[in-house]
C-alpha cells in the first residue's frame, strides 16, 4: 500500500493494489495522504495498516499507544529501525502529535479519549500541509476513512484446548466524499502464517443488502 494525495483517483487495478491485501479494500485500493483513518479500537488492525502504508523501510511513529511491542511491530511489517515512539504523550499529545507528524509520513495514535471538534480540525490542518495519514486506534472525528473489525474469532481452538493458529475477521470499511459506500471483506488478521490477507474478495452495500462475498482464489 503506498500513501497518496487525496485528489488522486483510479481502481486497484490501475494503482498497484494486490489482490487478497488490505489495500484492496480501500477505496482507489489505497490509504488517503494527509487524512486521518480511524481502526475501530482494533489493534491489529491499526498495525496491519501501518505496515503496509509505510511499506519497506518506510517511516513511522506511534503516539500514545505503551501496548504496542517491537516483536509485534516487526512481525506486521514495520522497519524498528525507521520508527519513532512516544508511550506517554500526557495531556498534550496534540502539540506532541503535530510534531510527529512533521517527522514521519505514517503515524500510528493510540486511545487519547474524547476529541474537541476544535483540536480535531487542527490536527486535520496539519495532515494537510505534511502530507501525513493519521491512523487513529479509536473513532475520530471526521475521519477520511473509518475501518472497523465487526466480527472477529480464532482458529486452531477446540473444546476449551489447542493453539491460537489464526484470527478470522470480517471487515468494513466506509469513508466519506466518494468513498461513503459501505465496503467489507473477511480477512485474516493475523492468519496461521502470520500473514495479515483477505480471505474474501471486497464486496459493497447495493441498496442496503449486503453483495455476496467470493472467496479469493489462486491464480
Amino acid at each position: 500500500m503506498r500513501v497518496v494525495s487525496p485528489g488522486e483517483r483510479g481502481t486497484p487495478e490501475a494503482t498497484g493494489a494486490e489482490s487478497g491485501t488490505l489495500s484492496s479494500l480501500l477505496p482507489g485500493g489505497r490509504l488517503p495522504r494527509g487524512a486521518v483513518v480511524s481502526t475501530g479500537g482494533d489493534l491489529p488492525l491499526l498495525i496491519a495498516l501501518a505496515a503496509e502504508a509505510a511499506g519497506d523501510g518506510g517511516a513511522w511513529a506511534a503516539v500514545g499507544l505503551p501496548q504496542l511491542g517491537g516483536l509485534a511491530a516487526a512481525d506486521a511489517g514495520l522497519d524498528l529501525a525507521c520508527g519513532l515512539a512516544v508511550p506517554e504523550p500526557g495531556r498534550r499529545w496534540p502539540e506532541v502529535l503535530a510534531m510527529v507528524c512533521e517527522a514521519a509520513p505514517v503515524v500510528l495514535l493510540g486511545p487519547v479519549g474524547q476529541v474537541a471538534l476544535r483540536t480535531s480540525r487542527r490536527i486535520a490542518a496539519r495532515l494537510r500541509r505534511s502530507g501525513t495519514t493519521l491512523l487513529t486506534w479509536q473513532d475520530w472525528p471526521e475521519a477520511q476513512l473509518r475501518l472497523r473489525v465487526t466480527e472477529a474469532s480464532w482458529d486452531g481452538l477446540g473444546d476449551g484446548y489447542g493453539l491460537l493458529a489464526g484470527r478470522r475477521t470480517r471487515l468494513m470499511v466506509v469513508g466519506r466524499g466518494a468513498a461513503t459506500q459501505l465496503r467489507h471483506a473477511e480477512a485474516w488478521l493475523p492468519g496461521p502464517d502470520g500473514s495479515v490477507r483477505l480471505i474474501t474478495e471486497p464486496a459493497a452495500t447495493a441498496g442496503g443488502d449486503a453483495v455476496p462475498l467470493r472467496p479469493i482464489t489462486a491464480g
